[in-house]
């Protein structure tokens, strides 16, 4: 096989007219084959036109018959329903085991893995006050510079109404709509005095596109036995932020951290480039050519796709951290990066509850071959799977639609990956039991004083005493989502691949179709 091919598969591998964003940097318009146009049963539509829902069905089931990783699930053409509005046949053709794939508007689609999105900058989690009707929303975080930070939002505030109307069990799924839908709305705060809840004043959110930071927080914390301890409060796997770690991790080296805490309670997930760098990053003994991950397709592709060429070593992914065509280059210059940033820890501790999936997951469950990993928390998502994105890259765009269908399972250097029930924390902890939530990175928050505690046990006997002065307000019970909600708030993004797929298998698999 040739290993030019799998390089440039890194990044790019086009199939009638759909680009797979293996999300790694672009290459040169000048090294991209020209697209084929899709098959369809709708000879009509051409360039420019807007296509029907039986051109578009058709270039989803095409697609989805080679790459989904449930392939083999997908009724044949005479049983599906090719004039469904194309959300609705996407749902159709999904497997039950399927939990993660989704389609969207291809230019949301790519914005959103991108960390932009239009929103208000609210991230809330929701309460039950004094009894199953009433609903509270709590503010687990504000994206910074976001229309809420401008209003002064913060960690911790409460509210009760949301556009003039309270909250109950009967009616916070349709009052929240604006909130899930990047609109804009407004909040009514409150507060609680003496198990008495007081309303407040009404805040208007406008909703517009706000860019995300991957690194939210960091911060050096000093033990009382003089522990140097890092903390990352990292809230989004960004491959094209890879410098916003590697600026972390040089301060902490700097600084003589030789412990850390890494937050990724709230991460859902993103790429699996910088997600191989951030684990270099902490691991001891680091080597570029130690595997980070493997991976296991469906039949079709795992005929196709050599067995060596089915993992990534921690420099086999770096490439797809920058822009740069020189994939070898980019790889000698971010293992010489790692090098001199590496923490070279013994140990590492990380907050993960069930809002840490994907990429967040694959951190905990790929490390732990290298080293003990303390898992703060709850019990994660159970996302041991990566996806792809799959658009029409005519020009001009005729299919407006973008599919993130699950491709891969995921495992560590080993071949273990059983972990779609979720990771069990070593210790287990919820902050809701614990409000109001303390800052983030506050030394008060009762995972971080937990981790705190381990790290320093002469500091152990303070650490939880701080931990008891939380005391649970029984009041407040956490909301249990179900069905359409529950995928609302915790639609894991997915673990972005930049896979090796053999070119030369797939225009056989192009032949055969």
């Amino acid at each position: 096989m040739n290993t030019s091919y799998i390089l440039f598969l890194k990044r790019h591998f086009l199939f009638s007219s759909i680009i797979l964003l293996l999300f790694a940097a672009s290459c040169q318009k000048s090294e991209v084959p020209s697209p084929i146009p899709p098959r369809t049963r709708d000879t009509s539509r051409v360039p420019g036109n807007p296509a029907s829902n039986t051109a578009i069905n058709t270039w989803i089931t095409d697609s989805m018959r080679i790459y989904y990783y449930w392939n083999k699930s997908i009724p044949n053409d005479a049983q599906l329903n090719l004039k469904l509005a194309p959300p609705d046949f996407f749902e159709s053709i999904l497997d039950d085991a399927d939990r993660f794939s989704w389609i969207q508007n291809v230019d949301d689609l790519n914005d959103n893995l991108a960390g932009v999105s239009t929103t208000t900058g609210l991230n809330i989690m929701l309460v039950s006050y004094n009894d199953d009707e009433s609903v509270l929303g709590v503010v687990r975080y504000v994206i910074p510079g976001s229309p809420a930070d401008i209003r002064g939002i913060k960690r911790g505030d409460l509210f009760t109404e949301v556009n003039g109307t309270s909250m109950t069990s009967g009616n916070y799924e349709t009052l929240l709509d604006p909130y899930f839908n990047g609109e804009s709305f407004q909040i009514t705060l409150a507060t609680i005095e003496d198990q008495v809840l007081k309303t407040g004043s009404k805040v208007n959110l406008t909703a517009t596109r706000v860019d995300e930071p991957s690194v939210y927080y960091h911060s050096i914390i000093t033990t009382q036995s003089g522990k140097k301890v890092g903390y990352l409060f990292y809230n989004r796997f960004l491959n094209e932020e890879s410098n916003e770690l590697l600026d972390v991790f040089k301060e902490f080296k700097s600084s003589g951290v030789n412990e850390l805490i890494l937050d990724l309670r709230y991460n859902l997930g993103g790429g699996i480039a910088v997600s191989g760098l951030l684990s270099a990053l902490i691991k001891p003994n680091y080597n570029k050519n130690q595997i980070f991950v493997n991976y296991n397709y469906n039949d079709l592709l795992n005929a196709m796709i050599p067995v060596e060429d089915r993992n990534d070593s921690f420099s086999r992914l770096f490439p797809a951290l920058s822009n740069s065509p020189d994939t070898a280059a980019t790889a000698s210059t971010m293992n010489a990066e790692v090098q001199a940033a590496n923490l070279n820890l013994p140990k590492v501790y990380i907050l993960g509850t069930y809002n840490s999936a994907s990429a967040s997951e694959l951190v905990i469950h790929n490390l732990a071959p290298y080293m003990p990993v303390i898992h703060i928390g709850e019990t994660t998502r159970g996302k041991n799977e990566g996806s792809i994105t799959i658009e029409d890259t005519r020009k001009p765009r005729v299919i407006n639609w973008a599919l993130q269908p699950i491709i891969v399972k995921l495992a560590d250097k080993n071949g273990e990956g059983d972990y779609d029930q979720g990771l069990i924390p070593d210790y287990e902890i919820d902050e809701v039991d614990f409000l109001p939530l303390s800052p983030i990175g506050s030394k008060e928050d009762p995972l971080i004083a937990k981790a705190l505690s381990l790290i320093d046990p002469v500091a152990s006997p303070q650490a939880r005493a701080r931990t008891m002065t939380f005391a649970p307000r029984s009041l407040l019970q956490k909301v249990s989502f179900a069905g359409e909600l529950d995928k609302r708030i915790m639609k894991a993004r997915p673990v972005q691949m930049d896979g090796t797929i053999d070119t030369e298998a797939l225009k056989r698999i192009k032949g055969n179709k």
